[in-house]
């Protein structure tokens, strides 16, 4: 327990300890209790407030802690109602240790441990692994909402709860719950004072938190970063957003020498569970050392249900169950096909074995109003896209995430979904902000223009990086020929999206390989076939 502490940078001196469970936290721990409950608790992407006191661990829940609960002689683990704040687990000599990362768990293991390879084909599928999966097999994520437990002679045991979000069904229409997300936001927001750092993209996620924030003067400063895509898309649209409020605005760039040190960095903080490349990097580092909280806007556009990128007639028909989620796997499949960049014979297993753990994972909602968009987010948003957020931008400063606090989610989810498709919910809420250039150009209605500068993630070193990763590794067999001839003459050609997201996962997967490969068991690529 020592070993994972220091690893994790923990106090040694427990915030709890008894003879059958003991917590120990890297800041100051949230005490609540009851007559019948007592909890220790830490928060991440809220900022815990005192206010009526906390009616037992499903209430601390709601309001975003997770914690030890003594409970009599029970002692048991819960997570938050919107699971942001990553709890792994793992059994060992008749233990159950947790943490909030997995390497100082896999680092203090005693034995050898194995690959999931499920995880990792989800994870080179559809870019994250899917339900309590992680790249170790002896290790699993917490979901949120549940009480995890360990019994003398039944081992750990979990118990799911009904979330307020699974409570929530369309019941006002949008006007009204334009107001109740802006009530909410101002709620989520209200203890940031000031002198904030606002991430700005040209999209209306950080736009909201900017326009929250920025009308009443707490925004010091916007930063904008190039998404590496060849353009100035999102710096242009971002630029005129801040001007309109007078905050001053600042872009960030990096420098194609450092891709690939920045590349192994993206892909160590987030613990090898997200495929990308590192364009957000950048923005880690100008954010070290932030004491202000720092505005995020994930969860945003799930609950909002904007656009047809992965919400359509199809995928919100509810009533469907089954074949809803299917549609959406594939919804979310068209947007890369990483197995692509694997030879032929493991493209079929590959997306057969991803698809089955998203529809396992997807199944919790199937009926629900709001199947569609619950089911995104405990998939593709709380294990793929949160990592930047709790992992990434989270190392270096405290970041603060209104789009999965409780009231924002309940309130966005009570406007039915096919009435916010057109973008209804993100205009009613930037219209009753009435921040100056809330309503100005965003990604949703400009095109993007045609490549015109260069881009850092398939600059030469970019380039022998990925040469050097995908050449030494379990794949390095099973690399698709058209990958590796493009890698080898890439001027002139376009690497088609399906390639470049393979290239990116087996990359990862391969630097995640190097990185553990001396307490792993060992490692054979066939067992992707299944």
């Amino acid at each position: 327990m020592l070993r994972i502490a220091d690893l994790l940078g923990c106090s040694r001196t427990p915030v709890h300890a008894d003879e059958s469970s003991i917590l120990l936290l890297d800041r100051p721990g949230i005490e609540w209790g009851d007559r019948r409950q007592r909890g220790f608790g830490w928060i991440e992407g809220e900022i815990w407030r005192s206010g009526p006191p906390v009616a037992g661990w499903k209430d601390a829940a709601r309001r975003g802690l997770n914690g030890l609960v003594l409970e009599g002689r029970k002692r048991f683990l819960h997570t938050s109602v919107n699971g942001i704040a990553p709890v792994y687990w793992l059994e060992e000599d008749g233990a159950t240790y947790f943490a909030s990362r997995i390497d100082p768990l896999v680092r203090s293991a005693r034995g050898p441990l194995s690959i999931d390879w499920q995880a990792w084909a989800a994870t080179i599928a559809l870019r994250y692994p899917v339900g309590e999966r992680t790249p170790f097999e002896e290790v699993r994520r917490l979901p949120s909402m549940v009480a995890m437990r360990r019994r003398r002679f039944g081992g750990t045991q979990i118990r799911s709860e009904t979330s307020p979000w699974e409570e929530a069904e369309p019941r006002v229409g949008v006007a009204l719950a334009c107001e109740r997300v802006v009530e909410a936001l101002d709620v989520s927001l209200e203890p940031v004072e000031g002198e904030v750092i606002c991430p700005l993209s040209g999209g209306r996620d950080s736009r909201i938190l900017f326009c929250a924030l920025a009308r009443d003067g707490r925004v010091a400063r916007a930063i904008t970063t190039s998404d590496d895509e060849g353009d100035t898309h999102e710096e242009a649209l971002a630029e005129p957003v801040a001007a309109a409020s007078g905050v001053p605005h600042e872009r960030l760039l990096g420098a194609p020498a450092d891709y690939m040190s920045d590349w192994e960095e993206r892909a160590r903080r987030v613990e090898y569970q997200f495929v990308d490349h590192a364009w957000l990097v950048p923005v880690m580092r100008r954010l070290e050392g932030v004491a202000a909280p720092v505005p995020d806007g994930f969860g945003l556009d799930i609950f909002f249900t904007s656009g047809r990128h992965f919400f359509t007639p199809e995928t919100l028909d509810y009533r469907a169950g089954e074949k809803a989620n299917r549609e959406m796997f594939d919804l979310i499949r068209r947007y890369g096909r990483g197995n692509q960049a694997l030879s032929p014979e493991l493209h079929a297993p590959v997306e057969s074995s991803a698809r089955e753990q998203y529809l396992a994972a997807a199944r919790r909602y199937e009926g629900h109003p709001s199947q569609a968009i619950l089911s995104l987010y405990a998939t593709r948003s709380l294990r793929g896209v949160s990592t930047y957020a709790t992992c990434l931008l989270g190392e270096t400063a405290p970041m603060l995430m209104p789009g999965a606090h409780n009231g924002v989610v309940v309130a966005a989810l009570e406007a039915a979904a096919e009435e916010k498709l057109d973008g209804e919910l993100y205009d009613g809420v930037l219209e009753r902000l009435g921040t100056p250039g809330g309503m100005l150009p965003s990604t949703t209605d400009t095109p993007r223009k045609a490549v015109q500068l260069p881009r850092r993630w398939c600059s030469p070193p970019a380039l022998e990086g990925h040469r050097r990763l995908l050449s030494e590794g379990p794949l390095a067999g099973h690399v698709s020929t058209e990958l590796l001839d493009w890698l080898d003459a890439p001027d002139g050609v376009e690497l088609s999206g399906d390639l470049r997201l393979g290239m990116e996962a087996v990359s990862m997967f391969h630097a995640w390989w190097r990185r553990y490969r001396d307490i792993l068991r060992e490692v054979d690529a066939r067992d992707l076939l299944g």
